[in-house]
């Protein structure tokens, strides 16, 4: 009976009708809302233009009447996105389209693209056609930097030019001591740079033929310690240099020898009355000792450097007046050893004149001996 009561009571059948027409009213208000709202595309990109691995492209979407968003990054870290605002680091070089995705509030779409260039990442580097010289001599410097740079900015220390925009260059250097060489290069399309160091060393003439073992073999020298032993090569040489000689030297030994004594196509002919710088940088895996480095100057008739109708000439040593103190402990660094040698004016013929290398211990340890230099103080 109640149920009759309130499906036909007039009063409750009016407040019915009331509340349907005010919903219906709300809905079609809602409706006239969402198409009323205003809806632009607008994004974007910091740059048009990245270097693989390098910098980051920042990219925002200012777009109104926003529902969902997708960002799409081929090659890009993150690969997408839903954020109004994102930074982006493209690892692969080669052109690539980023794309922006937009839902508005009344379920229309529209996209936009971003082209953009990733760069490979710039790296200065060089290549020189000599890396000791005497004084007055020239290089010859190959630019053999990655990442097409578009143009060069050379400085030479002590060099003839000075300066050069040459992508490979030539320059006569006059100094008499290490010169440092800087190359920069640039990528115009990008504004990228990078810039790198070498150091070449000039100076008076080398005596000492084979000293920096470049050729990636050791010639022209010989061991002792009552038995040759092995002297090789390896690469990683002293100051950046491609190559060094090394000795496995063995702590039953207690010594061992190295000179480059008996070789007609490396003999040095010494001066009566000058001064010799000796030197050679050495270091060695495990702490050993450098019992004697000093110059020596050796031609017996038995000798394989001795000339048809030369003169025998004796058997002499020449000790240091200044310079690194013997024995010297070699560690496991690169440090150059470096001794100067007064020649008596004694009226005496030197034309085999070497360095006699003595290593010493009872330790084993690979032992790397690099730029052997003999000159004369001028």
């Amino acid at each position: 009976m109640k149920k009759l009561l309130l499906r036909y009571n007039p009063l409750v059948y009016l407040l019915f009708t009331l509340l349907g027409f005010l919903v219906f009213t709300s809905c079609d208000k809602d409706d006239e809302n969402i198409q009323s709202v205003k809806k632009e595309l607008l994004a974007t990109a910091s740059s048009q233009t990245t270097v693989a691995d390098g910098g980051t492209v920042k990219f925002i979407d200012l777009s109104l009447g926003v529902k969902n968003r997708l960002w799409t990054f081929p090659g890009g870290t993150p690969a997408t996105s839903d954020k109004p605002e994102i930074e982006v680091v493209f690892s692969e070089e080669g052109d690539v389209i980023a794309t922006l995705e937009i839902e508005y509030v009344d379920g229309s779409k529209e996209s936009m693209e971003f082209p953009i260039k990733v760069f490979p990442v710039l790296i200065a580097d060089f290549s020189p056609s000599a890396t000791r010289i005497k004084v007055g001599e020239s290089v010859t410097f190959t630019d053999t930097s990655v990442g097409v740079p578009t143009s060069w900015s050379w400085e030479f220390e002590g060099g003839t030019p000075a300066t050069s925009t040459e992508q490979n260059p030539t320059v006569q250097f006059n100094v008499n001591n290490p010169t440092t060489i800087k190359l920069t290069i640039t990528r115009a399309e990008d504004g990228s740079s990078s810039e790198v160091e070498k150091v070449i060393q000039v100076g008076p003439p080398e005596l000492c033929l084979n000293g920096d073992f470049e050729t990636g073999t050791v010639v022209d020298w010989q061991t002792w310690n009552g038995s040759p032993f092995p002297y090789t090569a390896q690469a990683g040489g002293a100051n950046g240099t491609n190559y060094t000689s090394i000795v496995n030297f063995e702590g039953v030994w207690g010594w061992g020898q190295i000179i480059s004594r008996d070789f007609p196509n490396n003999k040095i002919a010494i001066e009566n009355g000058k001064d010799y710088t000796l030197s050679m940088y050495v270091k060695a895996d495990a702490p050993i000792r450098l019992d004697t480095f000093r110059g020596v100057n050796h031609l017996p008739t038995w000798s394989a450097a001795f000339p048809a109708g030369g003169t025998e000439e004796g058997y002499s040593e020449y000790y240091p007046i200044s310079g690194t103190s013997l024995p010297y402990a070699i560690t496991t660094s690169w440090t150059k050893v470096s001794i100067v040698i007064r020649i008596p004016d004694d009226g005496n013929t030197r034309t085999n004149f070497f360095p006699d290398i003595i290593l010493g211990g009872a330790v084993n340890s690979k032992v790397y001996i690099d730029e052997i230099s003999v000159k004369i103080v001028e």
